[in-house]
């Protein structure tokens, strides 16, 4: 058997890209058609289906996108090995992500969202403390005004915090 860290390092067979894309083809397909029996529109708003039939369509075009690539590129093309990510790398973001959903409900939705984006962009993407800082403090700021005062969605301020008022 040959070395396992030289053939991990080769990339998807044609076949296998284009049965990919397929998949999420005709799972976009699927989604399209559960979304139209929802409802686009309902009176003056949109209805329940909308936003899933936008996103389908965008699975469907972007699977398209995918084949028609695939069939545009000639059979013998030899592809270059794909740089695989580190695995402490990816078992950090995990990590993080396991973080953000265990305290969202505890810490609330601001402090868990900049910790967690700070965490991220600090010790994984290795972004200077600065940037990191003004990054995750913007991006829980952005998203509070779009989803609490936007959109009226309820966020969770935390137990942490309502134990302290």
């Amino acid at each position: 058997m040959s070395d396992s860290a030289d053939s991990a390092d080769v990339p998807a067979s044609r076949g296998a890209r284009l049965s990919g894309f397929a998949v999420l083809g005709a799972l976009g397909l699927y989604a399209l058609y559960v979304a139209v029996n929802l409802g686009l529109w309902r009176g003056r708003s949109p209805g329940e289906g909308l936003f899933p039939f936008i996103t389908a369509v965008a699975m469907i075009a972007f699977s398209a996108g995918g084949i028609a690539v695939v069939l545009r590129q000639p059979r013998e093309a030899a592809a270059e090995p794909a740089e695989r990510p580190k695995i402490a790398r990816m078992g950090f973001y995990v990590a993080v992500l396991l973080f953000y959903a265990l305290t969202l409900q505890s810490l609330g939705f601001v402090v868990a969202t900049v910790v967690s984006v700070a965490a991220i962009l600090r010790f994984a993407e290795r972004y200077s403390w600065t940037v990191t800082l003004a990054i995750a403090i913007g991006a829980a700021a952005a998203c509070h005004v779009l989803f609490e005062r936007w959109l009226g969605a309820i966020l969770p301020s935390g137990a942490l915090w309502e134990w302290f008022s």
